[in-house]
């Protein structure tokens, strides 16, 4: 399995996270969604890894996810950036899983750029 995220997402990430150090979670949140197969992916900022976490490959180094929620995912996909909507994108060739991906810090707090 593996993630691309393209330059823009790369920037988009850097200047949201600002000074949170750790490492890239790709985090499925089903809090709220009803169902263990209705949730989103967010990026979380996390820092360690869980007995339930594995990695996936990427170009910006080791990506953690839940090995429960990998089943989700495709084996090739991309983080993109859209600036004109100011919203990061999950995709793969086939799907959107999407379209807004939030980036967090570890407690799920929504990390924004600070002026």
């Amino acid at each position: 399995m593996n993630i691309t995220f393209t330059s823009s997402a790369q920037e988009r990430i850097r200047q949201l996270r600002g000074e949170v150090s750790g490492q890239l979670h790709l985090y499925y949140d089903t809090e709220g969604c009803g169902c263990g197969n209705s949730g989103i992916f967010s990026i979380r900022i996390v820092d360690e890894a869980t007995p339930e976490d594995m990695t996936i490959d990427s170009n910006v180094g080791p990506v953690l996810v839940k090995r429960w929620s990998s089943h989700f995912l495709d084996q090739e996909m991309t983080l993109d950036y859209n600036a004109e909507k100011k919203a990061l994108i999950l995709k793969s060739d086939g799907q959107y899983f999407n379209t807004n991906v939030l980036v967090t810090d570890q407690t799920g707090c929504v990390l924004t750029v600070r002026s």
